[in-house]
């Protein structure tokens, strides 16, 4: 998956997801996040509690949940899963506040979660 920012593999750290619709615009790197939205985006604790934008006081129609793996064993194979809860997202924005990311178009939209499934069947 390539961040929609640097356009870079973006591995799993955050996703782009409209609140109103539930569409995925797509994933955002650490480093995207990093440069464009600077410290206080990686530091969860200091992250607004309500759904409003984490920099002014419009609405964060935005939610960029975390990427969060979990594992689970299933018909004997351990299988790994990465998913995000947009719901329960504590970093949102606004739409101008998003603008800063100079995404021009909203790309289809792309596969929620990634599942790995390691080990031999017994």
């Amino acid at each position: 998956m390539d961040c929609i920012a640097c356009q870079q593999r973006s591995g799993y750290n955050r996703a782009v997801v409209d609140t109103t619709t539930g569409r995925e615009l797509g994933p955002l790197c650490v480093r995207c996040e990093t440069e464009y939205f600077g410290e206080l985006a990686a530091h969860p604790g200091s992250q607004r509690t309500d759904d409003g934008c984490l920099y002014c006081d419009r609405d964060g129609v935005w939610a960029l949940p975390k990427w969060l793996p979990e594992a689970h064993v299933e018909g004997g194979r351990v299988v790994s899963r990465v998913d995000y809860d947009a719901e329960r997202a504590t970093l949102r924005l606004c739409d101008e506040h998003l603008a800063a990311l100079d995404v021009d178009t909203l790309a289809p939209t792309r596969t929620r979660s990634s599942t790995v499934a390691t080990g031999d069947p017994e």
